[in-house]
């Protein structure tokens, strides 16, 4: 067995588990329409991936039983399947007959595999072949109801035989912010009802970009419609059904809930929830700063010399320990890195013909459990579209001048408390031409889009500027998948390309605990905390410092005072002193790189210590420049801060 090989049974395994997890929530949830279809459409995403990872790999068993299974999903997602409880159970014995494929000989288990085929094949036989009935496509906006695929429509007429509403919601967003504010309207709408598609375009003004909602919910309150006017400009209307009576609505509808069926004991070697390590760590910190008040009240007559090594002794025991606390939170980046995206990604090229060679870098960074779920989808995404879209074929890269081994690089690094994802290729770059000509037809003047505000246009959804949809690169689906991602872990995501040298894109995500080595700073009587390794003293006589292979005297970096950066009054400059901060090897796409460094002017230099970060949640990216919070050994707390970030949105002030 290769090493491929034995890295796709330990993900299949994964999903296997996952699965089993999912199908025990289906039957509880089955009258519940908008959590059943959520839960409908991440099975049928499983079972997609067991399948076609499991044909690359040889895995012909898996993959054929697999093959049938999606087939009787896609008969459900489209309400053509009654989801009763003999249609549950096939679907449990179909993963346990895949479980029992990964794990067993495949000669020990051919019979039953055979039955199990047979009966999915039945079912997906005898789902009913009928297209959904015109008349819901017919009642909507002709745009709309063009752009819908018959997913969206099945979703739409669930969600009126539910007895919800339809609505269009026009929303007109300011270019500055659009990206940002159109996530936080979906989510706004997601509270209290579905969002079911989105068109974008639609007349604007040369300062704003449109965006068409079709959304389904028992009614819109005025306190939603004031909080969307804070985002957008916002309007909506009912959508008038007269629809006939559907006779496949009886039939549909589960007659009675099914009982829940007793807890399973739960045989993993080890589980710990993650509140209870997260209690652990806060009650090591309290508990040093116990230890340490009563070292310091019993051995008062003992020298000041003997008494700061006993602290630091104790202190450097409690790092250690709280650190092996916070790993237990983690996996090493190179699972999520190996397993998902690299796997994916030769698959991929191996179908393709393209010859590509992937680089993974940071492999021993730390990201916890439930945000490397959260980030898996999106980075194997982003790794296929860089081979499919990204990279040329050999022909290609000859013509060109270029190697014709391609280059896809995996990077994780964690930066001030926040991780970085990149995924980078060497290839075409993305054709702003064509998204600019793409936002013309969909209503955007190209004379309004910046670079920056074109790139952020691919992640809206709905605006695709590919002519060919390839399921291989989950073109139906677009690149706002990874945006999504990114609202549940309260990150962003930025991309950077540049013609026939490759695209960038980076996953920025808070950890929600990380142990990070801080320069701990006073400004204006505020405590704050900067990553110690991209800063150095600036009291510390030193000419030169050397930066991504480019070496600068200290004293001619432009000096910015961290009181300006943070809106605080300016104290005297004559008495304040310096850190010499410079610029990350990992850069980050979407930010300005050309300064190697700054010197940054605070009022005093504290301390330099290890510090436990905390995350600051979902809504982050909310606070410019403010990537968590730490906590010092006397139990304040001091902001930490993304310089970067913030030197940057200070001379975009500037500028302005």
């Amino acid at each position: 067995m290769t090493d491929e090989q034995r890295l796709f049974l330990d993900d299949a395994n994964e999903i296997v588990e996952r699965l089993y997890s999912d199908l025990k929530q289906l039957r509880a949830v089955r009258l519940q329409g908008k959590r059943r279809r959520q839960l409908a459409a991440q099975i049928f995403r499983r079972v997609h991936t067991l399948k076609g990872s499991a044909a690359s790999f040889g895995f012909d068993s898996v993959s054929e039983i697999a093959h049938q299974f999606e087939a009787v999903l896609d008969g459900m997602r489209l309400g053509r399947l009654l989801l009763a409880d003999d249609v549950l159970d096939v679907f449990e014995a179909a993963v346990s007959s895949i479980d029992r494929a990964l794990q067993a000989p495949h000669e020990k288990s051919v019979q039953q595999q055979t039955e199990i085929v047979q009966q999915l094949a039945r079912y997906a036989t005898s789902t009913r072949s009928q297209g959904i009935a015109t008349g819901l496509r017919a009642a909507l906006p002709p745009d709309i109801a063009s752009s819908l695929s018959e997913y969206d429509l099945q979703h739409a007429r669930e969600a009126v035989r539910e007895g919800a509403k339809l609505f269009v919601v026009a929303a007109a967003f300011a270019l500055e912010t659009f990206d940002r504010n159109f996530r936080e309207l979906t989510k706004l709408l997601g509270h209290g009802g579905e969002v079911i598609a989105t068109t974008p375009g639609g007349s604007a003004t040369d300062n704003e970009i449109n965006f068409r909602i079709l959304y389904a919910t028992d009614f819109i309150s005025g306190e939603v419609t004031r909080q969307a006017s804070l985002l957008a400009r916002v309007e909506h209307s009912e959508v008038i059904l007269n629809l006939p009576a559907d006779p496949q609505s009886a039939a549909d509808e589960p007659l009675a809930p099914t009982s829940t069926a007793p807890p399973e004991i739960d045989r993993s070697p080890i589980r710990v929830d993650l509140p209870l390590l997260d209690d652990l760590i806060t009650s090591a910190g309290e508990l040093f700063r116990q230890a340490s008040n009563t070292l310091t009240q019993t051995v008062e007559s003992a020298p000041l010399a003997l008494n700061q090594r006993a602290s630091v002794d104790l202190r450097r025991r409690f790092v250690a320990f709280e650190e092996r606390l916070i790993r237990l939170r983690l996996v090493p980046a190179r699972e999520v890195l190996e397993r998902a995206a690299l796997r994916a990604g030769r698959t991929v090229a191996r179908q393709l013909g393209k010859d590509v060679e992937f680089r993974v870098e940071g492999a021993e960074v730390g990201i916890e459990r439930s945000l490397a779920d959260i980030v898996g989808d999106p980075l194997l995404h982003l790794v296929r579209n860089a081979i499919i879209h990204g990279l040329e074929t050999p022909d290609e890269r000859r013509a060109l001048g270029k190697d014709p081994l391609g280059r896809v690089i995996l990077t994780a690094a964690n930066q001030s408390g926040r991780i970085h994802i990149t995924v980078s290729d060497d290839g075409r770059g993305i054709d702003l031409d064509r998204i600019t000509a793409a936002a013309a037809e969909q209503g955007i003047s190209n004379a309004t889009l910046s670079e920056d505000q074109c790139l952020r246009l691919i992640f809206r959804p709905g605006f695709s500027t590919s002519r060919e949809p390839s399921e291989l690169a989950g073109r139906g689906i677009g690149l706002d998948v990874v945006d999504r991602a990114m609202d549940i872990a309260g990150g962003e995501v930025r991309v950077a390309t540049e013609k026939n040298k490759g695209t960038t894109f980076a996953m920025i995500v808070p950890a929600a605990l990380s142990l990070v080595n801080c320069v701990i700073v006073k400004c204006a009587g505020q405590l704050y905390a900067i990553d110690a390794a991209n800063v150095e003293d600036g009291r510390i006589p030193r000419r030169t410092i050397t930066t991504n292979s480019e070496t600068v005297d200290a004293h001619d970096l432009p000096l910015v005072h961290l009181s300006d950066l943070m809106n605080e009054e300016k104290s005297n400059a004559e008495s304040a002193v310096f850190l010499v901060w410079h610029r990350p090897p990992v850069s980050i796409p979407g930010k300005r790189n050309g300064m190697p460094g700054y010197r940054i002017g605070v009022d005093e230099i504290v301390t330099t210590q290890e510090t436990l970060v905390r995350g600051l949640g979902r809504h982050a990216y909310r606070w410019v420049g403010v990537c968590g919070a730490a906590e010092l050994f006397d139990g304040s707390v001091a902001l930490v801060l993304d310089l970067p970030e913030l030197i940057e949105s200070g001379l975009e002030q500037q500028a302005g």
